[in-house]
């Protein structure tokens, strides 16, 4: 069971009321049980806000981390890991990742490009740093982990995984600036402030070493995803 419910809503929403959240997660917790009794392996997609904000400088956090969630997303994370996990003879393996970005769906890529074609100057922090992963190679990631799995590769424990170069909000929108100007003209002009748009979510630097080291996955730059992406979302505003 590859289970991505709480990543794909929680990725672009701060989270549920606790009422909701209590609720989906007695759900989950039976729906667990039912794959424990029939000794189904369970991959849980979550992601590093189980960690709390982003650290100034991008320090990178390792599995081993103790998990302290500042946000009602992170903590939502970190009891859907703990459902999965507690239980030493669930067959339970958790990919935490960075912030997501696609051509499809609200991300900040879309919300970069949509603010670049008004002519309003786009202000954005340029000190906050996250590793931005495009869709396409979390789900490369995916399938690899699963084609090991079906091998009998160990099922248990948690894992890391983001692509790899850092970027702070400035230093993305200057990426995807240089692309979208072949698409969209008038571009807006950038400008860094401290107070300026960051990323959303704001996603904690991952350590990816062991998941290269039990799974042979190696992470991939999402520059080289970009402009296919980006290109993909600029043709669909322009029908």
């Amino acid at each position: 069971v590859i289970d991505a419910d709480a990543l794909c809503y929680l990725q672009r929403n701060s989270g549920f009321v606790d009422a909701e959240h209590q609720r989906l997660l007695a759900l989950r917790e039976e729906f667990l049980a039912r794959c424990r009794q029939w000794r189904v392996p369970y991959l849980l997609l979550s992601d590093g806000r189980v960690f709390g904000a982003v650290a100034e400088g991008g320090a990178e956090l390792c599995e081993s981390d103790m998990a302290n969630a500042s946000c009602v997303a992170g903590a939502q994370f970190a009891a859907v890991e703990q459902a999965l996990l507690a239980d030493v003879t669930q067959q339970g393996l958790v990919l935490r990742t960075g912030p997501l970005i696609a051509a499809q769906g609200g991300n900040f890529l879309g919300d970069c490009l949509a603010t670049m074609r008004g002519d309003a100057a786009l202000c954005l922090n340029d000190s906050r740093v996250v590793y931005p992963t495009p869709v396409a190679d979390l789900a490369r990631v995916v399938s690899g982990l699963v084609d090991q799995i079906s091998c009998g590769a160990p099922t248990r424990g948690i894992y890391h995984y983001n692509s790899s170069g850092a970027a702070t909000a400035y230093e993305f929108a200057e990426v995807v600036c240089a692309f979208a100007s072949q698409f969209v003209v008038p571009m807006a002009s950038l400008e860094v402030g401290e107070d300026g748009e960051s990323w959303v979510p704001e996603v904690p630097a991952l350590s990816c070493d062991l998941i290269l080291q039990n799974f042979g996955i190696k992470r991939l730059p999402w520059r080289a995803y970009l402009p296919r992406m980006i290109k993909a979302v600029c043709e669909e505003t322009s029908k």
